[in-house]
């Protein structure tokens, strides 16, 4: 069954941005100096470079199927945005090297581009489309989660803020342009479902086996207060991943729409955030 596209009541643009965000003077445990936290974010930024390059050549694939020309700026938008989200976390992944991390990011980083590579010769085009409409699933509930709730942006440190800040803000604006493609070209419900749970489990084992590697870095492995605590608050009662159960489910619907959720005036109000903090800088 496919889907309708649901536009915003805010008609959101999707307009690439580049930020050249400075890092210099980052802690180690830059969220909520919560080293748990903040490693399984570090984990998923060593996926961005090479991920984000991946998504825009799924697409990139198909984007002759569509004639519609404000479709085809969606695109444009999705594409530009990918590429300046890959540069931003290039430069953050080169300053976790700087502190310490060398081995960890240097081997994440690696590992990414080993699996992205299985991906692009084992899988067919569609399913390299239906990989990046999932996956993009899972970034875009992530930033949905931390744009809902504040306090977790205000506990990062300044430096990084912005950084996620930026990145959720664009996850969402562009979150149906994969999925709208995917959609065109195939629209294979069991397809999508089937390869959403593959690249969850993926996504999945990778975060825990580099959060791990870093939390190792730092002697902090076999620290049950430390364990126990970010278990907590990744996991337990309005954890950072446990609120985004019900929102992960809803791709497993026929009729699931990205935009069936229209967020885009939570989008608008982090944009406004956005650019105040840039003018003040």
């Amino acid at each position: 069954m496919r889907s309708r596209k649901k536009k915003p009541a805010n008609t959101l643009t999707i307009t690439p941005q580049r930020m050249d965000f400075d890092f210099a003077g980052v802690p180690k445990h830059w969220f909520d100096n919560d080293p748990v936290l903040s490693h399984f974010l570090n984990a998923l930024s060593l996926t961005f470079p090479d991920g984000e390059r991946f998504f825009v050549d799924a697409v990139r694939a198909f984007r002759d199927t569509v004639k519609d020309p404000e479709r085809q700026k969606e695109i444009s938008g999705f594409i530009g945005q990918e590429a300046m989200h890959s540069l931003e976390h290039d430069t953050f992944n080169k300053m976790l090297a700087a502190q310490g991390y060398q081995e960890q990011a240097e081997g994440g980083q690696k590992l990414a581009r080993y699996l992205i590579k299985q991906g692009r010769e084992r899988l067919s085009a569609k399913k390299q489309l239906a990989a990046t409409a999932a996956l993009e699933h899972i970034t875009a509930i992530l930033a949905n989660r931390l744009l809902k709730d504040p306090a977790l942006l205000e506990s990062m440190d300044p430096a990084v803020r912005d950084l996620w800040m930026w990145h959720a803000i664009e996850e969402i604006e562009h979150k149906a342009v994969a999925f709208d493609l995917y959609q065109d070209v195939s629209g294979d419900y069991r397809l999508r479902v089937r390869v959403l749970l593959a690249a969850s489990l993926a996504l999945a084992s990778y975060t825990s086996k580099y959060t791990w590697a870093l939390l190792k870095q730092d002697g902090l492995h076999r620290n049950p207060l430390v364990l126990a605590r970010g278990a907590w608050r990744l996991f337990g009662f309005n954890g950072l991943l446990t609120r985004t159960v019900p929102d992960f489910l809803q791709f497993l619907r026929p009729g699931f729409h990205p935009w069936q959720e229209d967020n885009s005036a939570l989008v608008a109000r982090w944009r406004g955030v956005l650019a105040e903090t840039a003018e003040a800088a």
